[in-house]
């Protein structure tokens, strides 16, 4: 068990948002965000450098860097893993990866329901997994898919509390192909939130869950193909 306190920084970038969190063991302290596109390679290694000072506290302070993982847009996970591996290695610190999906379906809170955590593939297609509480605790049950919404009538047995911001665009698609009683999470917020990035990367920190930082990459699941 590693020992506490430890102050991690948080980089999401799956997305439109560029945000960067720090928290000390999982309480976050400070949160930037900023949701214009294509604003990742201009303002993420200012972010950081503006959270550490808002903070109070010292880059050499930091245990280690959580990085959402995506799935998610191609151009803003290399730019957050490039910002994450530079300064986890500059500070001879880990890199913890979360993967974006659990951090949408976490960011339900507990439930009885079964959660789908969904976000848009493009091409007519979806990433998705699912998860179940128990006790409080999220739990994944299946693995991290890319398939079409009509493939969600054999994914899902059960109805499911669907996760997710491109949830709500892509409802009406969703929910035909989810079994009856399937309903989307609400609110969904605009982006996948730097407290519930913190909170699963501190649990995996603890754990010793902890990437190669030389190795590490995003979890495209698709192959490249240009920019997204």
């Amino acid at each position: 068990m590693i020992k506490q306190p430890a102050y991690l920084l948080g980089i999401e970038t799956s997305g439109i948002t560029c945000a960067v969190g720090i928290a000390n063991n999982d309480q976050l302290l400070i949160e930037l965000a900023a949701g214009i596109k294509n604003i990742h390679s201009r303002v993420l290694s200012r972010f950081v450098n503006e959270a550490l000072e808002i903070a109070g506290i010292e880059a050499g302070d930091l245990a280690g860097v959580v990085v959402s993982a995506g799935p998610g847009s191609f151009t803003g996970l290399r730019i957050g893993y490039s910002v994450a591996k530079g300064v986890a290695h500059a500070l001879q610190k880990p890199i913890i990866e979360v993967p974006t999906l659990d951090v949408w379906a976490y960011q339900t809170g507990a439930q009885s329901m079964p959660v789908l955590s969904v976000i848009d593939a493009h091409r007519g297609e979806i990433f998705a997994a699912r998860y179940l509480w128990k006790n409080n605790v999220l739990h994944r049950e299946s693995e991290y898919e890319m398939l079409a919404p009509e493939a969600l009538q054999s994914f899902c047995q059960t109805p499911h509390l669907v996760a997710g911001n491109d949830a709500k665009s892509m409802a009406a698609e969703l929910l035909n192909n989810l079994p009856n009683g399937s309903q989307l999470a609400n609110p969904a917020a605009a982006y996948p939130q730097l407290w519930a990035l913190h909170s699963l990367g501190f649990q995996r920190f603890q754990n010793g869950e902890l990437s190669d930082t030389a190795s590490c990459e995003p979890m495209y699941i698709r192959a490249f193909k240009g920019a997204s």
